[in-house]
């Protein structure tokens, strides 16, 4: 549901409508609060639509000696629901962990048909924040390119933290020697036969590496993954972008995928009729700026499975960091059981009525690395809304 008119007075703003977002706004309605979902590009989703990002990952328990098993109940448990039904395929194990295949434009739709379902929560698409005041009393005005809006509670799941910038709390993010790099996805269609499995996926990396060093591709293409789409005769493709090159990452993206497909349908029967590459509308990204919040979760939380008593969501994907090109370096727990998120990570320990989820939550650089999952935004946005609503109750 769009805004036909101008809506100049609610109890929350949402800045932000990809996973993290929309669970924010979806879950604050239904607890009863009035609520407008601001979202800067055409369409809700944010990586897993805009950046074709294809896996929910951190959705299932992290003991994979047992079926799969939802986390987080709730809004994440009634996504992961329709997408099952919608594309017809189950949780797949790769290695240690489980994960849910998902299409982009199905995704897409589910997340249109979940607010829309909502009488409370109003969503503006190609809105950009352009602003925030706060006001004696607490309360916000939040200005955009389409209007100005008046509201109670703010919840900053913009990924960038921009509602801290706007307000001028405190925020941070990884070195630039750190920091995880971004992702660059591509799809091919008509692919025939469509290959599968783990071992054409092995040999992709094997042919790229030999490609590699005998000067047939960059080696920007090293580490490259293929998946197979939920749909037939489609694959996608990823490929982690040099940090270095932050202000043309959509540049690199396209040069990297054209000569990836150009290698593909010369290397590989099955890719000489491919049709695209087809690319996504922006770059994946990792990892950008963090909100400073009444608690910073680490590593440590993580790995030994800390206890706190205020826990509203559960992290189950490992540690991934992704700092060079040579794929991902994983960290699993201690113990394969849910990690703990405490309420204090989704609050502003400098500006009341102020709260955040996704990848701007309080967390360090190797802690967000396995809270930044689709499926763990799904659960720290659902508590941002739930904690949100329960604000706005509480000032009436």
């Amino acid at each position: 549901m769009v805004c036909k008119t101008q809506v100049r007075h609610t109890d929350i703003v949402v800045i932000g409508g990809g996973s993290a977002g929309i669970c924010a706004a979806i879950s604050a309605a239904r607890n009863g609060a009035s609520v407008i979902l601001t979202e800067r590009s055409h369409q809700l989703g944010g990586m897993g639509t805009n950046a074709k990002v294809h896996t929910f990952c951190g959705l299932y328990h992290p003991d994979t000696s047992l079926p799969p098993q939802i986390a987080n109940f709730g809004l994440p448990a009634e996504i992961e629901r329709m997408m099952r039904e919608r594309t017809g395929v189950d949780p797949v194990k790769m290695g240690r962990v489980y994960v849910l295949p998902q299409h982009p434009e199905v995704f897409a739709k589910i997340a249109d048909e979940l607010v829309a379902a909502e009488k409370f929560l109003c969503v503006s698409t190609k809105t950009i924040c352009t602003g925030i005041t706060r006001h004696p009393d607490g309360s916000f005005t939040v200005s955009t390119d389409q209007d100005s809006i008046r509201c109670r509670v703010l919840i900053d799941t913009s990924a960038d933290a921009t509602v801290a910038e706007f307000l001028g709390a405190t925020r941070f993010s990884a070195s630039p020697e750190t920091k995880q790099r971004a992702a660059s996805i591509f799809s091919l269609t008509n692919v025939q036969p469509s290959p599968s499995g783990e071992n054409f996926r092995m040999r992709l990396a094997l042919e790229i590496v030999r490609a590699v060093k005998a000067g047939e591709l960059p080696p920007a293409t090293m580490g490259t993954a293929s998946r197979e789409s939920t749909k037939a005769s489609e694959v996608f493709f990823t490929t982690d972008l040099d940090p270095a090159l932050t202000e043309d990452l959509v540049a690199q993206g396209k040069a990297l995928a054209g000569e990836l497909t150009d290698f593909l349908k010369r290397k590989f029967t099955e890719y000489a009729e491919v049709r695209g590459p087809f690319l996504a509308d922006e770059p994946g990204i990792r990892e950008s700026f963090r909100w400073k919040g009444q608690y910073t979760l680490t590593a440590d939380d993580l790995i030994e499975g800390r206890e706190f008593s205020d826990t509203v969501a559960y992290a189950t994907w490992p540690i991934e960091l992704r700092e060079t090109t040579r794929g991902p370096k994983l960290t699993f727990f201690k113990q394969p059981i849910p990690a703990q998120i405490p309420l204090r990570c989704l609050k502003s320990t400098e500006i009341e009525n102020v709260f955040f989820a996704g990848r701007c939550i309080s967390a360090s650089h190797e802690a967000l690395a396995s809270v930044r999952v689709m499926g763990t935004c799904f659960a720290t946005g659902q508590a941002a809304g739930i904690a949100a609503a329960a604000k706005v109750c509480a000032c009436l």
